[in-house]
């Protein structure tokens, strides 16, 4: 290992080494990488640059693989979406047909490393990779193995399955690999209107009857689902831009029956209904900022009065949280002393009084750089202890313990958003007013993602609670025929979106069922399990089986990140509703 090792870096040294380094040839397949990123790794940390090296030399060494040698700067990884390479009759190519991307996180059971490969180029997938190595006396082998395996993948060729490894497993792939989307157990190119269950899952899942459906002719920014009037049936709150509208059921339509418009200063990012102060109406939690200011917003709604706001320019992001042994709170964090620093560590239930005054009480004991969107506690294993789910700034889903110890990672991405913190870039800039931020410090500032929405229900009543989330499909970074900005870039586009219930199997979280594709983007989604006031069967008897009835709402953007989205009359949303049945037992 050590002398390939020494050859890879004479390879870097020698500048243009295209010949050393890889095949010279059209049909070679060109990697550049990106430095390995140990953030996540903890203790294993230091194993980073090797880990890195190994991977890299072992490539190299694959026929028709060339590696490229230099590492991509966190600079250029911003821009990549700009850079092409000129090549002889002033034609232009991207630097390579995949940027590899990889990622360490250190489990309580040993190391998870994530390799990603996003294609440069059109018309391929990204691909992910992923290995657990449990004991350092395997992990050559495993990367060993796991070069073989993207190589493989990169030229097109299939991945042949790694019996002996130990390696993390996800529904939709039998192995290691996955690619954006797995589909090995579904459907393929089941587009908005179909539910599909995972063969071989412990959760029977199955539409009933036909969907229900609206187009909003706005662009959706967020929504939430609540029984406003008392009524029994949820209700939709959804929020386009500064336009908050009330949807309800009737029969097979949906109908807006009320809507208001918040000040124009105000930039939301989350939307919750909850009855925290027990009236028996729902509170309306918007969560905003007013410039560089975090400004959240509470309101109510009733037939009489209609939308009214009971507090406003709270100081606080707001979010009703369920906390297990403390019930349903209002929880809230704060953004940084610094200008570019839009959110602080600690995340806080806070005290409300009856005129909505807010005020700091306990922090809850969560994993670093979790915040306040981020997470959700769940009972995954029906013990009676919760553990937290998280999504990260990478889209990685993440299960913890009650020591706040890493369980596993996903190698899918999940709660893909467009919706960070803060102003939009471009929207507070000025060099002169110290109010706001000069050209240099909004090109800084980290954006800061607020991840789609985490909903828990036990969806067959077994005890164990499965997660809701939304998964959207970032494109392919290739430059030609696309209009859409890479991962990389600042901003975020999505090509399709779908929703889906995952499940804890004791190792991993399984997919148990999912929507069909949705086009454009799933902007949010919601659910709720319905009893017999609400239409659905509830908890019902059928051969012996019993089966459960929930509803699922999903907003959609069709023509986000799309030619389509730039013509006038194109920002509009569809919101969807389907009534879903579930049981214990294998589904076929």
């Amino acid at each position: 290992m050590r002398n390939k090792v020494v050859v890879l870096l004479l390879c870097f040294l020698l500048g243009n080494s295209v010949a050393v380094c890889g095949q010279e040839s059209k049909q070679n397949y060109r990697l550049i990488f990106s430095t390995f990123d140990e953030s996540s790794a903890g203790n294993y940390a230091y194993l980073r640059d090797g880990m890195q090296s190994m991977l890299v030399s072992r490539l190299a060494a694959k026929e028709k693989i060339e590696v490229i040698d230099r590492i991509i700067s966190e600079k250029e990884l911003s821009t990549l979406k700009d850079e092409k390479t000129s090549l002889k009759g002033g034609a232009a190519s991207p630097i390579a047909d995949f940027l590899v991307e990889g990622t360490l996180y250190g489990l309580k059971s040993g190391l998870n490393f994530q390799v990603v490969l996003y294609p440069l180029v059109p018309e391929k997938e990204i691909l992910r990779f992923s290995i657990v190595t449990n004991t350092p006396e395997t992990l050559i082998t495993d990367i060993e193995q796991l070069a073989g395996e993207i190589a493989q993948a990169a030229i097109g060729g299939k991945v042949p399955e790694q019996a002996d490894r130990n390696q993390t497993r996800e529904a939709g792939g039998t192995s290691s690999f996955a690619t954006a989307h797995p589909e090995a157990a579904f459907k393929k190119n089941l587009y908005s209107g179909t539910i599909v269950g995972a063969p071989d899952s412990i959760v029977q899942t199955s539409a009933l009857g036909s969907k229900r459906n609206i187009t909003i002719p706005s662009e959706m920014t967020m929504m939430s689902v609540g029984d406003a009037d008392g009524d029994g049936v949820k209700e939709i709150f959804v929020l386009s831009g500064s336009k908050l509208e009330l949807y309800n059921l009737k029969g097979k339509a949906i109908e807006r029956v009320a809507n208001t418009t918040l000040p124009k200063t105000m930039r939301s990012h989350a939307l919750n209904v909850a009855d925290l102060d027990n009236d028996g109406e729902l509170e309306i939690y918007i969560s905003a900022t007013a410039g560089l200011d975090v400004a959240s917003m509470i309101m109510k709604w009733d037939k009489d009065r209609g939308f009214r706001i009971v507090a406003q320019n709270i100081s606080w992001y707001l979010r009703p949280l369920f906390v297990p042994g403390k019930g349903w709170n209002l929880a809230g964090q704060k953004r940084g002393a610094d200008k570019i620093q839009f959110v602080r560590e600690g995340v806080y239930l806070l005290q409300m009084n009856e005129k909505y005054d807010l005020n700091e009480g306990e922090r809850l004991a969560l994993p670093k750089k979790v915040n306040l969107f981020d997470f959700v506690y769940v009972d995954l294993d029906g013990d009676g202890v919760s553990e937290t789910v998280a999504i990260d700034q990478k889209e990685r889903m993440k299960v913890y313990n009650q020591a706040n110890e890493l369980l596993w990672v996903s190698q899918r991405s999940f709660g893909g958003s467009k919706i960070y913190l803060g102003p939009s870039q471009g929207q507070a800039v000025s060099e002169t007013d110290r109010k706001n931020l000069t050209v240099d410090e909004d090109a800084d500032r980290d954006l800061i993602f607020v991840p789609g929405r985490l909903l828990v229900a036990d969806v067959d009543k077994d005890g164990r609670e499965e997660i809701i989330v939304n998964e959207n499909i970032l494109p392919s970074l290739g430059f030609a025929n696309t209009p859409v900005l890479s991962f990389f870039s600042r901003l975020r586009t999505y090509k399709e979106g779908m929703v889906v219930g995952l499940a804890w199997n004791g190792e991993s979280m399984n997919e148990v069922w999912r929507t069909g594709k949705f086009r454009g983007y799933v902007a949010d989604h919601g659910f709720s399990l319905l009893d017999k006031t609400d239409g659905g069967s509830g908890q019902s008897i059928v051969s012996d089986h019993p089966k459960t009835v929930g509803r699922l709402f999903v907003g959609q953007i069709p023509n986000s990140g799309s030619f389509a989205s730039l013509l006038p009359g194109s920002d509009k949303s569809e919101l969807t509703v389907y009534d879903l049945e579930f049981s214990s037992g294998k589904s076929k």
